[in-house]
């Protein structure tokens, strides 16, 4: 019995790679193997932070108050502390709204980080007006077009 069982894998054809070189061993010295790459996105990592930002509820909270409040001053800058999480800053001259999102983590929704009342009360990077609130509400990444010399905000407000 066990002479046929051996018999019978001697006889057995050798499995045949799935390769577009059939005779060729893709293991073998010298070979190449096909990866795939990721394509890096042409997005900066602040306008997928905004991309992002604007898909959420986050997003949609910011609309409304864009359509009672007019049109806010807008911050993307790093988070402190996490270097792939971004902080989404939106003031009017009465209050402020901060957020975070985390480009490592897709699943991850977007969070509130913090909410203020007066814009002194943020610190420095946060009132760095690198952004814009467009039609609708939707964050861009775009300077606005007038800025105040303090840095609090454009000017004609």
């Amino acid at each position: 019995m066990r002479w046929r069982l051996r018999q019978t894998r001697a006889k057995a054809p050798a499995p045949v790679p799935a390769t577009s070189h059939p005779d060729r061993d893709p293991a073998a010295r010298g070979a190449t193997v096909e990866r795939l790459e990721v394509e890096p996105s042409p997005l900066s990592p602040f306008e997928r932070a905004a991309n992002r930002f604007n898909a959420s509820e986050a997003g949609r909270t910011v609309a409304g108050l864009v359509r009672t409040l007019g049109t806010p001053w807008v911050s993307v800058g790093a988070s402190a502390g996490a270097p792939r999480e971004l902080r989404i800053t939106v003031a009017w001259e009465l209050s402020w709204y901060q957020w975070g999102v985390d480009l490592d983590d897709e699943a991850r929704p977007v969070f509130e980080l913090a909410k203020g009342r007066e814009i002194d009360q943020l610190d420095a990077a946060a009132r760095q007006w690198n952004a814009s609130a467009v039609e609708g509400g939707q964050i861009v990444v775009v300077a606005p077009k007038k800025r105040h010399a303090a840095g609090s905000g454009p000017v004609g407000r």
